[in-house]
């Protein structure tokens, strides 16, 4: 019952972060030429990231065997982790645009792919049943 409950989550985590992604996209595409920043999806788009976030501490806390607080301190540590290199990275890339308006929307967008791709690999594990890890059976916890 309990990975049933895990993957609906995952699920519900990874499509809302899918949805966010594709927002800052979107943004990235249809203003880039813009001389000023668009901010309209961007408040949209975040919830999206944040999401991802959860998302990706869920899915970590479930992808190895440990005890329970090891799982969660993980998953809390790469999620906090991911958020700060993919905002790192989109900072980056945003360099290659003009200051101002495009820069700022190609940052965003660049946050927005990532997010994107990474909740649709989430989803991807939760739909195919390899996530989470299965429990390990008494014979393998003697060793």
């Amino acid at each position: 019952m309990s990975v049933a409950v895990s993957r609906v989550v995952l699920g519900v985590l990874s499509a809302l972060t899918i949805i966010g992604g594709a927002a800052l996209v979107v943004m990235v595409v249809v203003y880039f030429g813009a001389s000023e920043y668009v901010p309209e999806l961007t408040e949209f788009g975040g919830w999206g990231t944040i999401t991802g976030m959860f998302a990706l501490a869920l899915y970590v806390a479930g992808a190895f065997h440990a005890p329970l607080m090891g799982r969660i301190g993980a998953g809390i540590g790469l999620a906090g982790a991911g958020y700060f290199v993919s905002t790192i990275i989109a900072a980056l890339v945003s360099l290659l645009a003009h200051r101002g308006g495009p820069q700022g929307n190609l940052e965003d967008g660049t946050l927005g792919f990532i997010w994107l791709v990474a909740g649709a690999f989430f989803a991807w594990r939760a739909a195919t049943g390899r996530w989470p890890v299965a429990p390990l059976s008494s014979a393998v916890q003697e060793r």
